[in-house]
């Protein structure tokens, strides 16, 4: 069992998010199936373990604030934890560096790294911590299909410049799954590109829930907006039921440059220069 060790649950980003209807029987009754371009960030929160006489929780970071011991027990990671059945005494440490519901699977990637150093052979089939749990548990550049349990690396496309923004309001992703289930759809997702690099093949797709998030919270559209007149913007889109959205940029000069320039003229939100993808 691993213990002693710090383990990093990268912050996750769809490049696309294409969603088909509501499933209505099967396995899967409830869920939408997706086809998804999804990356990780060279940042995320950092959840480390170590011996000790007595379980202790302690919580850090910029998004630490709601995370407290009394409320521990609805927190992915000790889920997880509860999950692999572990029940030696320990200390447990979160770094809370990914913004809490944003869009970028915090949770979820909290307990994929617990299930990494637990479960490694995967005895517990990562969809038990949510539809994003097997791209977490990845933690690589994939394609995201079916309810999210089918998984396709998709190895050697290299790394984005990017800023990644949240205006630091709620969006829930319930409300946007419902909205969008009152008119109707495809029963089949769109489909990303698989040819090209990284940039092209998410250029080739959208994200179906951006229109309806932006109803839903229209401050959205001003951070879509900020990112794209920023100069050597190439893409600006939402990433998975927001609020998070992320501009993709030509260089890592210029990223940081945008970073920059939206902190001063909007000193309210979370913005993060940051590497997408995979270093070769």
């Amino acid at each position: 069992m691993a213990m002693g060790r710090t383990e990093l649950a990268r912050a996750k980003v769809n490049l696309t998010l294409h969603v088909g209807a509501l499933i209505q029987d099967g396995q899967w009754s409830g869920y939408h199936p997706v086809e998804s371009l999804v990356v990780f960030a060279d940042f995320g929160d950092e959840l480390t373990f170590t011996p000790a006489e007595r379980t202790v929780v302690n919580y850090g970071g910029p998004f630490s604030k709601n995370l407290t011991e009394k409320n521990f027990g609805q927190n992915s990671m000790i889920e997880a934890l509860e999950m692999c059945g572990v029940k030696e005494p320990m200390s447990m440490r979160l770094e809370k560096n990914i913004p809490i519901a944003a869009g970028l699977g915090g949770g979820t990637a909290d307990a994929a790294a617990v299930l990494r150093l637990f479960d490694p052979k995967q005895k517990i089939h990562p969809t038990k911590i949510g539809a994003d749990g097997p791209v977490c548990f990845l933690s690589k550049t994939a394609m995201m299909e079916g309810i999210g349990e089918i998984i396709t690396p998709q190895s050697g496309l290299s790394q984005l410049s990017a800023v990644l923004i949240n205006p630091g309001v709620a969006v829930s992703t319930g409300a946007i799954f419902k909205a969008m289930d009152a008119a109707p759809r495809p029963e089949n997702p769109a489909a990303t590109s698989r040819q090209g690099d990284l940039l092209s093949r998410a250029l080739s797709g959208a994200n179906d829930m951006q229109d309806t998030a932006i109803a839903q919270a229209p401050v959205i559209a001003d951070v879509l907006r900020a990112l794209a007149q920023q100069a050597g913007c190439e893409l600006a889109r939402m990433s998975g039921s927001g609020a998070t959205c992320f501009g993709i940029f030509r260089s890592d000069a210029q990223a940081q440059f945008a970073a920059e320039a939206i902190s001063i003229s909007l000193p309210g939100w979370w913005v993060k220069p940051c590497k997408l993808g995979d270093p070769l």
